[in-house]
């Protein structure tokens, strides 16, 4: 049951697109998705998707499917951006855990200075990932797109 179900669901989100664009989809769909950006991800994928002519369903499939390693990836994130980029004020994780547990004010600063940092260190890390992963996914959707089906083959 299970299988058939992931059948349907790869067969809508694949419909009417080329493997260039699904590998298009599932690049962008997964940078932007690990964005260390608590808002703005699901508008940053709509207008991707709108520019590039991909299916809007699955690029924020794969959008929701990361979110979880938005999350896992900010501190990451962070602690490299703050290795990388010192300017402004020095903040450790314990600092971001005390401030969001209290002073409203000191928490949207040392955040916003904290996302700062971490989207520097995911520009320099991710971008450059995902253009070396497109034509191998591009590879692999080309070659089991010329695979036949083997439920349908009797």
């Amino acid at each position: 049951m299970f299988g058939r179900i992931r059948k349907t669901a790869l067969a809508v989100l694949q419909q009417g697109l080329a493997p260039e664009q699904l590998a298009l989809t599932v690049c962008l769909g997964t940078a932007v998705g690990t964005l260390p950006l608590m808002w703005g991800t699901t508008v940053i994928c709509v207008a991707l998707a709108a520019r590039f002519g991909l299916n809007q369903a699955a690029m924020q499939a794969v959008n929701y499917l990361v979110y979880p390693l938005q999350i896992a990836l900010f501190f990451p994130f962070f602690k490299l951006g703050a290795k990388y980029l010192p300017w402004g004020p020095s903040i450790s994780a314990e600092m971001l855990q005390v401030a969001l547990h209290g002073h409203l004010t000191s928490a949207i600063s040392l955040l916003g200075w904290a996302t700062l940092k971490a989207v520097g260190a995911w520009l320099v890390t991710v971008p450059p990932l995902a253009l070396l992963l497109y034509p191998l996914l591009v590879s692999l959707f080309r070659r089991r797109r010329s695979v036949p089906d083997l439920d349908h083959a009797a």
